[in-house]
Parts: C-alpha cells; structure tokens; sequence
C-alpha cells in the first residue's frame, strides 16, 4: 500500500512540475540554491530543506569514484524527510494507477479452498514442527507441558521429604517461580485449578514446617485467584478464605503474614459474596489481631489498606453510575460499613496509629501509604470517631512537626524536598478535614 501512495505522490509532484511552464528554469550548479515557490526542477538533483530558512535547496549531485550513487538519492536532513524529485509518470498512466488502486484487496479478502491449500503446503504445522525439533533433541513445550512436569516434579520433592537441602529450597524457588509467571495468565490459572492445584500444591505447602515454602505456596494462591473470578469460586469453595484468616492468626512472620494478606486481599477483593462471609464478628477478629503481632509496621498498614479498598469498592459500587443492580444488590448485602462499626474497626485502627507514630516518624511512605489510606474512609465511616480522639490528633501533630524539622533541615535533592511536602499537605488537609481548621505547632 505504501507503494501505490509514493507513485500517486509522484504523479501529483509531475502535474505540479508541468503546471509550471511560465516560471523560471531552475539552473542547477554544484552549490546550493534556493527553490522558488512552484519553480520547476530538472531530475536527478541532490534536494534538501534548509532548517535556518524553511526553504528548498537543490544543487548537482557530487560524483563517487565507484559512480555507484544513484541519480534519485536524497540528502539527509536533521528534522526532515525528503522527496525524491525522479522521474514522473506520463499522464497517461493516472488511469492505471487508479484502477490498481480501486482493485487492492480490503480487509475482508479471503482465499478460495485451492489456494488455501497451496498456502498451507509451504508452510509445516505445530505438531510437526515439534516432532523435528525432538529428532534434534530440541523440544518445544506449551504452557501445559510445562505445567505438568512443574506438578510432577513438585510430587517427587515431597515424596524424598528433602525440604530442608539448600539445592532442594533452591529448586523450589525456581518451581515457584515458574508457576507464578504461569498463572499470571488467566487460562493458566484455570487451568492450575483444574488440574487440582491448590489440593497438589498449594495446601500441601501451606501445611509444611518450613516457612520459605508456605511463603511460596501463599504468593502463588494470591497471584491465581487475583482478578480471577473462577479462581476466586474455587478457592471459596474449598474453604480458601477461612483457611487463610486461620493462616494469618498462627503466623508470627512477618513475611508469612505479608504473603498470606496478598492471598486473601486477592481473594476478597471484588468478590461480595466472599465478603459477606468471611468478614463477620470472627473474621475481623483474626484480621485486627495482626495489627497487635510483633511484626513489621509495613505488613500492618497492609490490613489498613486492604480495608479501605474495600471501602472504595464497596462506595463506588453503591454510588457508581454505571454499576448495574445485581453488582450494587450483592455489595448491599455484605453491610461491609455496618460490619466495620460493629468490629470497631476506627477505634482500633487509631489506637494502632498512634501506637506505631515512632515507627511512621521513621518512614515517610510508610506516613504517606497509611495517612492516604485513613483519610479515604474517614468522610463515610470514622469522621465521628477521629474527630473526638486526642490520641489521634496528637499522632497527626507529631507527624506534621517532624516533617517541618526534616524539611528545616533538609540539604537533598529537590524531588526529595517535593516529597516530604506532600506529605506534609496531606497531614494538613487531612487536619482540616477533622477537626475544620488546622493544629497548633505548639499543641503538645
């Protein structure tokens, strides 16, 4: 196609070349010389765009040794792309050109059966091309192919119940990191479902002593069931959910507890149902608890953030215009709100703020990640709490000054500088948005 466009651009260049008889006769030299607006040139000159002026130049080719350099060629130009002024086609020709033009085949073009047939001869098909490469020794392999010998290998590893060799955790790392990158794809991780993964690999890891394993067997459940919602009915339906919580309250590591909230956030997450069954009186119960383990306060403000997701789902799917009524029914029953207020979910997410203030005055995302997350649910569920809370307005102050004290003292780079005072502004919108105006520096 891109063919036809420069001949037609050819024709048209030669109309104008023609329609140009009353102007002067452009005498071509070996400098560079200025074209007038519609001036005619003879063929075979070196053409360019001058950037300073805007306007065309045109002089003499220069001559090679080898004389090899063709009569059309075109300078190069920064900024610029040229036009071949070669040789034009007659006029006669423009019906021609049409008419080839009119007869390219559409989108819609399709072979008859014979020269289907004819294409298909000259080309070899997947079966095949797969039988040579093992009569070389080299085998292709689909995703399932892969998928099968990753759960046979899995099976013979627990069988030696060598789990504890370092080139047996070595292997596994790899293993699972093969799953993984299978499963990102949704018909993979059908397909791990089907195949009876969780059963074959991932309870069996989620049940031995080692932790590096339950870590691998958690992150892979979360990356199946993640935006999967027939992963998502599975895993409910063999009691994923409950056995997750379960999961979370015997932990004491932090990066156990890490990887099993990415598991369970990935399950909840636009998924109503699950919501209403897993997050009653006991499940927050086993949830919440996590914010008082002697774990790492990056992992904690996990659950914060998990919990105003969930929020934000459940608003938008109220609120939202485009939401149909069978979604917005199905959020409405899980009351997630009311079920929050009930748990006393505001009250004990402040405390834990202010329980951990030493450990934000040491953090700046970890400040910025928590701080956006509260003030997300504070208009629709905590505003009544927050705003009577002294624990809570003095955790914000604290927070306020010490990011005036870094920013006093601050000698980085200025995105670093731009940083801190986003978080600053945050604090204080988030101030203003409690308590309507904002706190004293002095209010101690």
């Amino acid at each position: 196609m891109n063919l036809f466009t420069i001949i037609l651009y050819g024709v048209l260049l030669s109309v104008s070349c023609h329609g140009a008889q009353n102007k002067t006769q452009f005498v071509a030299t070996e400098e560079w010389q200025e074209i007038e607006e519609g001036q005619p040139i003879p063929q075979g000159l070196h053409v360019r765009i001058n950037l300073q002026t805007g306007k065309k130049e045109a002089k003499l080719l220069e001559k090679e040794n080898n004389d090899t350099q063709s009569t059309g060629s075109l300078s190069t130009v920064p900024g610029e792309g040229l036009q071949d002024h070669g040789t034009a086609l007659p006029y006669d020709n423009i019906g021609k050109l049409k008419e080839a033009l009119e007869n390219i085949p559409g989108d819609d073009f399709k072979y008859n059966e014979e020269e289907l047939k004819k294409v298909k001869s000259k080309f070899k098909t997947y079966d095949e091309i797969k039988k040579e490469l093992k009569d070389v020794n080299l085998e292709v392999k689909s995703d399932s192919d892969i998928m099968s010998a990753l759960f046979e290998r899995f099976a013979e590893i627990l069988k030696s119940k060598n789990l504890a060799e370092n080139a047996v955790k070595a292997e596994l790392d790899v293993m699972f990191e093969d799953l993984q990158y299978l499963v990102h794809q949704i018909d993979n991780a059908n397909e791990f479902i089907d195949r009876q993964g969780l059963e074959h690999i991932i309870w069996p890891s989620l049940n031995q002593t080692e932790s590096t394993l339950k870590i691998h067997g958690l992150k892979l459940l979360g990356t199946v069931v993640q935006n999967n919602p027939k992963a998502k009915v599975a895993l409910f339906e063999r009691n994923g959910g409950s056995i997750l919580l379960t999961k979370l309250s015997q932990s004491s590591k932090s990066e156990e507890i890490s990887a099993g909230l990415y598991a369970f956030g990935s399950l909840v997450r636009k998924f109503p149902f699950a919501q209403s069954e897993l997050l009653n009186p006991h499940g927050y119960s086993l949830l919440f608890d996590v914010l008082n383990k002697n774990i790492e306060l990056r992992v904690k403000v996990k659950i914060v953030k998990l919990i105003t997701d969930l929020v934000q789902d459940y608003e938008n799917a109220l609120t939202g215009k485009e939401v149909d009524a069978t979604t917005r029914e199905r959020y409405e029953s899980t009351n997630l709100k009311e079920g929050l207020r009930k748990a006393e979910y505001c009250g004990r997410v402040g405390e834990f703020f202010h329980q951990n203030k030493a450990g934000f005055l040491q953090d700046e995302n970890l400040t910025e990640e928590c701080v956006g997350a509260l003030r997300s649910v504070r208009s629709g569920l905590c505003q009544e709490v927050w705003s009577k809370c002294p624990l809570f307005r003095h955790t914000l102050l604290v927070l306020r000054n010490q990011l005036d004290t870094r920013l006093d003292e601050w000698n980085g780079d200025k995105d670093g500088r731009d940083y801190l005072v986003e978080i600053q502004q945050a604090i204080d919108q988030f101030v203003e948005e409690l308590y309507g105006g904002s706190l004293p520096k002095d209010e101690l």
